[in-house]
């Protein structure tokens, strides 16, 4: 952005845009790491209920991992 469209954004937003990408990121990873969470318990309710197999129940936790 040049330095005319930095100082537009920051008079109407009320913040800089580098506070934006910040918040934009967090949320992201927010989300990312709530959704890990149910996804990782979903799986062990599965794995502990007998529903699902050991050799699905790792490969679904490594691929969680990963993200």
């Amino acid at each position: 952005m040049s330095g005319a469209q930095t100082s537009a954004f920051q008079a109407a937003a009320g913040f800089p845009p580098s506070a934006g990408e910040g918040l934009f990121v967090g949320a992201a990873m927010t989300f990312l790491l709530l959704w890990s969470a149910w996804a990782m318990y979903s799986t062990w309710r599965g794995w502990a209920t007998n529903n699902l197999d050991s050799a699905t129940a790792g490969a679904s936790a490594i691929r969680i991992l990963v993200l």
